[in-house]
């Protein structure tokens, strides 16, 4: 098991940012956790990973406040060092309002370096070599909601962002070599500048079953999704979940009714009926 602080207090995360900057550190490596509406409702950021060089911490964003993180993830004077950063930067954008700065992003230079796997997991085996702890899978689609974390998934999100100084090292190494680190510094830049999307519409809007829809179809599909999302965040329960999305589009084509919508077992019989009769409407 790692050694880490697990941060869950504004006196714990103050204390820690005293000591990064006791330390004279000018770079940290990233990483976050969230929900995307797997196994509650909504998107959350559930967990805040850092090393910096000294110190890994977990912080729980549920009790340290939101302004106090995005004091360090928004100084520009520390960079912060991630992989592939595009979903996290959406997510605290949208969930805290919070927009990370000074980031160093290392999936551009990995696509410059043309890998042949790009996932983080084949990037850390192709730099400094394989160093998975075994534990990955089993915590894959963990509940990042859950209090208390699970220790060993604590250890599972420390791996990746324990391993990116490294893995910087080496990618800048070979860029340098490949004459190609301009190239990085110019692309890192401009996907920070993109302005995160925080109004995207939903993937299901954005899909080709959508696009093959009439358009009083697609009017008839956005009255549904409006009343599956609301009843979606008063059950606190991922949308799909709560009526699939395949059952969404049925309705909308008119291939079923909302009598033949089907039940899920997290949803009880009264709640399912008073669902079908909105729809019905």
């Amino acid at each position: 098991m790692s050694h880490y602080t697990h941060i869950e207090t504004d006196a714990e995360w103050r204390a820690y940012c005293s000591r990064v900057g006791e330390r004279g550190v000018v770079a940290v490596a990233m990483d976050i956790e969230g929900e995307f509406n797997l196994h509650v409702y909504g998107e959350r950021f559930c967990l805040l990973q850092l090393y910096d060089g000294h110190e890994q911490v977990v912080v729980d964003p549920t009790t340290v406040s939101a302004s106090l993180i995005g004091e360090l993830l928004e100084d520009e004077s520390i960079g912060k060092i991630t992989y592939d950063s595009a979903s996290d930067r959406v997510l605290l954008a949208k969930t805290h309002g919070i927009t990370v700065r000074a980031i160093v992003d290392l999936r551009p230079a990995v696509e410059l370096l043309e890998f042949a796997k790009q996932d983080l997991k084949s990037v850390i085996e192709e730099t400094i070599g394989g160093t998975d702890s075994g534990s990955k899978k089993r915590f894959q689609q963990y509940n990042w909601t859950r209090r208390p974390i699970d220790p060993g998934a604590i250890e599972y999100a420390l791996q990746d962002v324990y391993h990116l100084f490294a893995v910087r090292d080496v990618l800048f190494e070979r860029l340098a070599a490949a004459g190609l680190m301009d190239a990085y510094v110019q692309e890192n830049r401009k996907r920070q500048e993109r302005v995160p999307d925080v109004n995207r519409k939903p993937g299901v809007f954005r899909s080709g079953r959508h696009k093959r829809l009439t358009r009083d179809q697609k009017h008839e599909f956005e009255r549904l999704y409006d009343i599956r999302e609301r009843h979606a965040k008063e059950l606190d329960l991922p949308p799909n979940t709560v009526v699939a999305n395949d059952d969404l589009f049925a309705l909308a084509a008119g291939a079923i009714t909302p009598d033949q919508i089907r039940g899920n077992r997290r949803l009880p019989d009264a709640t399912l009926r008073r669902i079908k009769s909105d729809m019905g409407r």
